[in-house]
């Protein structure tokens, strides 16, 4: 199949399927990374299943391309290629087939041959097991909608999944701490807080503290003014006790700190009271402060 043409076209309409996601519906999701790569097996189902493939096009848009094998209505078997954007733990593709193609066909100019026929949704409960959820436009003796689960039968050779941001690091990259204030929004307003993040060649963490606060429970809000759409909003419960509180994350996560499932590098960090924003880092990122392993 010449699929080549409609890789391009696709990447260039990928961010009208992205979306925002809020931290509840990623509190017990994995993020999609490299090292969901691998073959998915459809346990209820016999002899059929996805080849993944999460990749990069574009400007560091990362897409997930799948080959699915399964059976038509003349039991023989059928491939369908899916192409879509990663958005946290999900993956919303649209489903491609090719026909009229023979053994060995010489390459086609055009993609008149390669059409889409629907759609195939991933959402992935962690690292081993997900959901499939299909649609087909119009395709004879194929039932128009179904799901069924996933699960991993192979992955990467080597590589380990953690479902968080370690797994897409570069390799060879080197290692930097990362720190941004964060200051009270009006003068009447105390306390005062800073986050840092420290990226390692063995794992990532990200650390948000405040101080002189009033106790009571804060919400911290990370990325909300990012205005692209394939940028996942994160919200997390902080509560403050003599004045100080903090959060702590790391990928791959370990038993004390959540995981770090999300990029907090170029974004507004945030702390509030209720419905109202008390310290910010304002327009200042995290930026590089020192280097050390």
């Amino acid at each position: 199949m010449n699929f080549s043409n409609t890789l391009k076209r696709v990447s260039r309409y990928s961010v009208i399927f992205a979306l925002f996601i809020s931290a509840s519906a990623l509190a017990d999701k994995p993020l999609i990374t490299s090292s969901f790569s691998g073959v998915w097996d459809q346990p209820e189902q016999e002899s059929q299943g996805i080849i993944l493939q999460i990749g990069e096009q574009g400007e560091d848009e990362k897409v997930g391309i799948a080959y699915w094998f399964t059976y038509g209505p003349d039991f023989q078997t059928s491939w369908y290629l899916g192409i879509g954007p990663v958005v946290g733990n999900e993956i919303s593709m649209v489903l491609y087939t090719a026909s009229d193609i023979g053994f060995m066909a010489d390459n086609l100019e055009g993609n008149e041959n390669v059409v889409p026929v629907g759609t195939l949704n991933l959402d992935f409960k962690n690292c081993n097991h997900g959901d499939a959820t299909y649609a087909f436009d119009a395709v004879e003796g194929v039932i128009d909608a179904g799901d069924f689960p996933i699960k991993r039968i192979s992955s990467i050779y080597r590589q380990r999944c953690s479902g968080g941001i370690s797994d897409d690091r570069p390799k060879g990259g080197k290692p930097m701490i990362m720190e941004v204030k964060l200051l009270p929004v009006a003068e009447d307003v105390s306390g005062s807080g800073k986050a840092k993040f420290w990226d390692r060649e063995e794992r990532m963490d990200f650390k948000v503290e405040v101080e002189d606060v009033q106790d009571g429970n804060y919400t911290v809000r990370i990325c909300a003014d990012n205005e692209d759409p394939k940028v996942v909003v994160m919200l997390f419960d902080m509560p403050v006790l003599a004045g100080e509180g903090e959060l702590e994350f790391r990928s791959p996560e370990s038993d004390d700190k959540l995981n770090l499932k999300f990029d907090p590098r170029d974004c507004k960090i945030e702390v509030l009271s209720g419905d109202s924003v008390v310290l910010t880092s304002g327009d200042a990122v995290l930026s590089e402060k020192d280097h050390g392993k």
